[in-house]
């Protein structure tokens, strides 16, 4: 991984740890439903970092814009895990190969890159395509450190907002539950993340399915990872639509 300097989505849902409730998303927004890629990677995470223009990191393959964290680093490792382990599109070797070449050499990652029939753009493996024209993009705080913390918290930015502890039941509706609706409870305070363990358990406990990844939906549109439930005004007994990856049994 490139280290600080040397190896050159509201900000609601980071885990302060302590009396604070805010959560790290554990999945973060992936590619859109029709294959389109969206167009740069790192603007779904701009609620963690600031880029800093005309500023750069790292070499090679792995040379990408520096930027600033508001979070720290234990915090970007965990982030990192997420992106690496919820890669839905593509191929996941590739992903694999892209995740390796990071604490690989410069000549034994552009070998990697070559054996794997991958394209870089602009000769980064943030932006690479693969024989088949599938495009993978990989954020720039997966690639390397920031060479700047901030010291400006979340809660004196105005960004935080706490919907409070009220509990809210909701029905989880999936072709995977056989017509039948599943009760859950979770608090509005709770993250969305939060509500997808909730529905896993459950899941698990009464109706014998593991997850390999859950996307939830309210009113037709996606609930985003770093939202708490209360964001989306859900009231007692609403229906929220799983779609779901059921992990096969071996």
């Amino acid at each position: 991984m490139g280290s600080c300097c040397s190896h050159s989505e509201s900000r609601e849902g980071i885990q302060q740890g302590g009396q604070d409730s805010q959560r790290m998303p554990r999945a973060i927004a992936r590619q859109q439903q029709n294959g389109n890629v969206i167009q740069d990677v790192n603007e779904q995470y701009k609620i963690y970092f600031d880029i800093l223009e005309q500023q750069f990191s790292g070499k090679g393959l792995k040379r990408t814009q520096a930027y600033k964290s508001h979070i720290d680093i234990g915090q970007i490792e965990k982030l990192r895990d997420i992106f690496w382990e919820t890669r839905v599109e593509g191929r996941q070797e590739i992903w694999q190969i892209l995740r390796s070449i990071i604490n690989e050499e410069e000549e034994t990652g552009r070998f990697l890159v070559q054996e794997a029939e991958l394209k870089p753009i602009k000769d980064s493996f943030q932006h690479v395509y693969d024989k088949f024209g599938q495009k993978y993009d990989v954020p720039i705080f997966c690639i390397n450190d920031p060479i700047e913390f901030s010291n400006e918290k979340f809660e004196d930015r105005g960004l935080i907002k706490n919907y409070g502890n009220e509990t809210v039941k909701l029905l989880i509706r999936s072709v995977n539950l056989n017509g039948k609706d599943m009760e859950v409870e979770c608090k509005q305070n709770q993250s969305v993340v939060d509500l997808k363990e909730i529905v896993n358990v459950e899941l698990q406990k009464g109706n014998q399915i593991q997850c390999e990844s859950m996307k939830l939906f309210y009113r037709g549109k996606e609930m985003q990872d770093q939202y708490q439930v209360g964001r989306y005004n859900l009231s007692n007994e609403a229906i929220v639509i799983a779609h779901l990856k059921i992990l096969q049994k071996t």
